[in-house]
């Protein structure tokens, strides 16, 4: 005889418990306040009763011999659950006190104590005039009994306290609102599982909401997180630690909202129950551990583990498809989004539900990233190298008017090559010959290819993007280390050119949520066998001939081998979620006499080094600062000029000049 379960609620949340006990051979009940609910038609049995009236629900128990009641993504559900199992015996994860506590964001701050180091500045008003003692702006304001991010404000002043009170107060059944200190910084997620008061699984990913909308609504999903294996995440497991304990979470599984400021965690919420982002799935895909199974599987009374997992190499994403309430859907915007597993809440022409107000969740896909890169212009010097040492990583496509899969580099042309991919690397680009009168029209195509790219881009869905930049775009003379701030005034059309690529990048991630990475170029060391002083350096080294050095060697450069730069391609990539500036190169001030000496030495050459005092040299110094990339990114140069040219001997001759890297 099948087994009983009734799951309160039937919304898009709830559809992966449905479709799991459906299969799994349950006789399905479900109840909703609303006979809309998208997962109704897929229930054995529906009963249209307000889930949040435990005496209803007891009723409909009793009356229907239910044996199971569970329900997913819905914090008011909890509670409800929990009372009905205790005073019926059927089997709970978590007592009705702590369903309560959790469910309830004072209940909760007061469990979770202001001793607590992870703790966050509040307090608890029922009145504007009440609210008036506030005095920890900026503040989140929200009620103390909501879910889904509805009510919830940011506030900076009383002012702002004042104009959003009635509304959020509208949210709260209990007539309470909260006020917390608003945390600066990252957000991040804890999926953790708990038997017998210890955590037995737990799983640390990012956690990206609309910087522009209020009360941290949702965007996507990370995994690996950037505080993966670091102090920080450390200090995450304690909190998480920390609260199971203090709430009393002894079985089950637990979703916490942390936010992270200084690299020191604060606790945001929590709750005893499988999150509403579809997390289970996300987590499955990256490391095979299915929670929404072992929560089945526990609630059954079979015993359960966690046990050893390995997680993918590649980072693994949730994107959620969002649009504004009550518009028109249409499905047919997110049909090239690809990825392992997508679902659409909505068809075309259905009418988004008001759910928060601002952008409502349409859908989403779990996707790898990066998995398949299309280099624009991938055939170039650059472009060679990164193919070759990380091909074995990801599928590499060279997107370049040499190999044919383009040819005038047009947004047709470039949407239809970028099918498929993940990942975009923008290095397409006109160099500097000296030997051509210099105009800003030789290099119109470097900008028509950044925004060709980006328009191609935007419409495929394709965030994750790589844009080559150079050091050229800075001022000559500045105050070194030049940081991303540092000024700019680009010494010669191509870094016109190059900055104006900026200006675009900058433009699509403010407007269309982009996270394109501006990697600023010091000058790269390889054998691209462009005539310039390296090359004829290198050259020299090889015949036992003189090096010469122009000058006394005053001026210092920043040099990166081409390996580098494309391991900072690798590691910007890697880092799906973050968008902006960052200088790429070894942070180091070399000049020509020790480029020069490094060149022997690397060659193990006879050759000599040639001063001629009496030549002109470019006495300036300029050089980057390092620390943005390194903090935000995980780079640092792996090879010293001396390493690079040892390297770079053995591979002499491999590349041919060209004058486009397109």
């Amino acid at each position: 005889m099948k087994k009983k379960l009734l799951i309160l609620g039937a919304g898009n949340a709830q559809i992966d418990l449905i479709e799991y006990a459906k299969d799994a051979g349950f006789e399905i009940y479900g109840c909703s306040y609303t006979n809309t609910d998208k997962g109704i038609p897929l229930l054995d049995h529906f009963a249209m009763i307000d889930i949040t009236d435990a005496g209803k629900i007891e009723k409909y128990v009793m009356e229907n011999r239910i044996d199971y009641i569970y329900s997913v993504g819905s914090d008011i559900a909890v509670p409800t659950i929990c009372e009905v199992a205790e005073k019926t015996g059927k089997f709970h994860f978590v007592s009705s006190r702590t369903a309560q506590l959790c469910c309830n964001k004072h209940l909760m701050r007061e469990a979770f104590g202001q001793d607590s180091r992870f703790h966050v500045p509040y307090m608890v008003c029922k009145t504007l005039s009440e609210a008036k003692k506030a005095s920890f702006f900026p503040m989140i304001m929200k009620p103390v009994d909501s879910q889904g991010q509805r009510g919830v404000y940011r506030v900076d002043n009383f002012s702002q306290v004042s104009e959003h009170f009635d509304s959020a107060m509208s949210f709260s059944k209990s007539g309470q609102i909260i006020l917390e200190k608003y945390i600066s910084g990252r957000e991040v997620s804890v999926n953790a599982y708990i038997k017998d008061g210890e955590v037995i699984f737990s799983m640390l990913s990012d956690r990206e909401s609309f910087s522009e909308l209020p009360g941290g609504i949702i965007k996507a999903h990370h995994l690996p997180s950037v505080f993966e294996n670091t102090k920080t995440h450390t200090e995450i497991t304690e909190l998480v630690a920390e609260a199971v304990k203090k709430l009393g979470i002894d079985n089950g599984p637990a979703y916490f909202q942390i936010k992270v400021c200084d690299g020191r965690p604060y606790l945001i919420e929590v709750t005893p129950r499988l999150d509403g982002c579809h997390m289970w799935r996300l987590i499955k895909e990256y490391c095979g551990i299915d929670l929404l199974e072992m929560t089945m599987s526990h609630m059954l009374g079979n015993d359960i583990r966690a046990g050893a997992y390995n997680v993918s190499s590649i980072p693994f994403h949730t994107e959620f498809f969002c649009e504004p309430p009550e518009t028109v859907f249409h499905a047919e915007k997110y049909e090239n989004r690809t990825g392992v597993y997508k679902r659409l809440y909505y068809e075309t022409g259905d009418t988004v539900k008001r759910m928060n107000g601002y952008m409502e969740k349409c859908g989403y896909r779990i996707f790898m990233s990066p998995k398949k890169i299309g280099l624009v212009g991938g055939s170039g010097f650059i472009g060679k190298n990164f193919k070759k040492l990380f091909e074995d990583k990801a599928e590499i496509k060279d997107i370049s008017r040499k190999n044919q899969a383009v040819s005038q580099y047009s947004k047709e042309q470039l949407e239809q090559a970028f099918a498929g991919c993940d990942s975009i690397v923008i290095m397409a680009a006109k160099k500097v010959d000296p030997k051509e009168k210099q105009s800003l029209m030789l290099y119109e195509d470097n900008v028509r290819i950044v925004e060709n790219t980006l328009i191609a881009c935007n419409k495929l869905g394709i965030k994750n993007i790589v844009y080559l930049s150079s050091r050229c775009v800075y001022a000559a003379a500045q105050k070194t280390p030049i940081a991303e701030g540092g000024e700019i005034r680009p010494i010669n059309y191509y870094g016109i050119s190059k900055y104006a690529g900026e200006l675009l990048c900058g433009y699509y991630n403010r407007t269309y949520n982009t996270n394109i990475k501006i990697l600023r170029l010091s000058q790269v060391i390889g054998n691209d066998k462009n005539g310039y002083m390296i090359d004829r350096f290198m050259e020299n080294a090889e015949k036992g001939q003189p090096l010469t050095v122009y000058g006394k060697s005053v001026g210092r450069r920043d040099y990166i081998y081409v390996k580098d730069a494309c391991r900072a391609i690798w590691a910007s990539l890697y880092k799906y979620d973050i968008c902006g500036v960052y200088n790429i190169g070894s942070g180091v001030g070399t000049t020509s006499l020790e480029l020069a000496k490094a060149v022997i030495n690397g060659f193990n050459s006879s050759s000599r080094i040639e001063m001629l005092t009496k030549k002109q040299e470019d006495t300036s110094i300029s050089y980057l600062d390092m620390r943005k990339a390194k903090e935000e990114l995980g780079f640092s140069c792996e090879y010293s000029p001396a390493e690079a040219f040892y390297d770079l001997k053995k591979e002499r001759g491999q590349y041919s000049t060209d004058e486009y890297t397109i």
